[in-house]
């Protein structure tokens, strides 16, 4: 097990765990780093289950065209794995068609996936023109034949489509289907009007996948179901699941400053990002719900020695331009906002919605960077106790703790600095309230516990030039 701990307390299973007070190349090196996840309305694909992709092309393979996976491979650097899951609502319905012989039904034809692109398929049923006691069933999707099997009766056409990307065939009747130069499917429905019962159970399926992403976003503006997923956010991280939740509004709320700051206030959460600017975009208008897409990517992918300060996007123009004090109002707020420069979209500071430090924190962590930083600290911590916990033969002697000190330093702190993003005074020794000459705390026969020193090296984004004319 791993996760967090209070000063003084003692776990029941056996684990690592961290306490954060005031693998490492993967986490530093652009496209190595990144697993962002995302629920997607789309077309086709499948309904209620994850798909890990890597690119933009296997996700339409699998889902179709999505507007959300343009923002997604927007990012640059991108991520290394998108988990994608899709949500439909109750009206979404697989397109159908019935072949016949004579005034018999004997085929149904349904495609394999709910959703309006089943109504683009079309199938052809002709002779086979080697034996025309065969049938050949072909399947077009729009022009372009994307399917073809041959088959005897009903049930061997049947187990010939058995493994089809398109459709799935169901045996009505003996007789094989008349001959036909075209049978469209109809009726197929994508269900892109979402209850908000189907995000809830996103929600609740994406407990299952720790480990496989480390930043989401609903992409949708619904104010409730956004406090919802801060709030489970804020439980993984207790749990030692750190990841991150990026949300914005509607096009209404990106044109209203006060509600824009209310919504970062109330959340207040160094592991909760609020987007407060929409954006235009190749002739079309986003709202901050979907710039989160484009952030949650892109903080997912950015290496921790890498910045998102005035990050230059591939966008056009944004929906609202607010002038300089209203954009200091808006940061300071806890909101991360885009600006223009130059007639470029930029990010402009990259913060969370951490503005109020609690106990343990300082303002520090209001700094996406700094977060980062601290929770792949803690991971690398976390995996490299439970790899030395593993090992034999294992005793909790003093020599046995200075040598995992050693080790620590050398395997997480070291390379860290190296590339600079923890500054080179790190330190990794037993905690003395537990294990010094006067200890605090009395520890269990088989606890270590021990503190970490370090100090995240910030990046350069404000330079001040005093310039003396002479």
């Amino acid at each position: 097990m791993s996760g967090k701990y209070q000063p003084g307390e003692e776990k029941v299973l056996s684990g690592a765990y961290s306490f954060l007070k005031s693998f490492i190349e993967e986490q530093t090196t652009a496209g190595l780093r990144g697993k962002f996840a995302l629920p997607i309305v789309a077309d086709w694909g499948p309904i209620g289950e994850f798909i890990t992709v890597r690119n933009k092309t296997a996700a339409e393979k699998k889902f179709g065209q999505v507007d959300d996976f343009d923002l997604v491979w927007a990012a640059d650097p991108q991520p290394t794995e998108v988990l994608l899951y899709r949500v439909a609502g109750e009206s979404a319905k697989v397109a159908s068609a019935t072949l016949k012989s004579g005034a018999t039904d004997v085929l149904k034809i349904e495609a394999k996936y709910k959703g309006v692109l089943g109504n683009s398929l079309k199938v052809v049923v002709q002779p086979n023109l080697l034996d025309n006691t065969k049938r050949d069933l072909l399947v077009y999707k729009d022009a372009e034949l994307v399917d073809s099997q041959t088959g005897g009766t009903v049930d061997e056409l049947v187990a010939a489509y058995a493994f089809s990307d398109y459709i799935v065939l169901t045996k009505l009747a003996d007789q094989l289907p008349d001959s036909t130069a075209g049978t469209n499917l109809t009726g197929g429905d994508s269900g892109k009007s979402v209850e908000a019962t189907k995000y809830t159970a996103y929600q609740n399926a994406l407990a299952t996948q720790k480990g496989k992403f480390g930043v989401f976003t609903l992409g949708i503006s619904d104010a409730a179901l956004n406090a919802s997923a801060q709030d489970w956010a804020d439980q993984q991280n207790v749990l030692g699941n750190y990841i991150k939740f990026i949300f914005g509004g509607d096009s209404t709320r990106d044109q209203d400053k006060a509600a824009i700051k209310k919504s970062s206030t109330d959340a207040n959460n160094m592991v909760v990002v609020n987007v407060g600017s929409g954006f235009k975009w190749k002739g079309k208008t986003y709202s901050s719900a979907k710039t989160a897409v484009f952030i949650g990517s892109l903080m997912a992918a950015m290496p921790l020695n890498y910045t998102m300060a005035l990050y230059v996007t591939k966008f056009e123009a944004l929906t609202k331009e607010w002038d300089e004090t209203d954009l200091i109002e808006l940061v300071q707020s806890g909101t991360l906002m885009l600006n223009m420069d130059n007639g470029k979209v930029i990010i402009q500071e990259p913060v969370n919605t951490l503005t109020t430090p609690g106990p343990d924190q300082s303002k520090d962590f209001g700094k996406i960077r700094v977060v980062d930083t601290f929770h792949s600290i803690m991971y690398a911590e976390e995996e490299a106790g439970k790899e030395w916990v593993r090992q034999q033969p294992n005793s909790n002697s003093p020599a046995r703790r200075a040598a995992f000190c050693q080790m620590i330093k050398r395997e997480v702190f070291r390379p860290l600095a190296a590339l600079e993003v923890i500054a080179a005074d790190y330190e990794y020794i037993e905690d003395p309230e537990y294990h010094g000459p006067d200890p605090i705390y009395t520890p269990a026969r088989n606890a270590g516990h021990f503190i970490a020193g370090f100090r995240h090296q910030d990046a350069l984004e404000k330079i001040y030039t005093y310039n003396k004319a002479k």
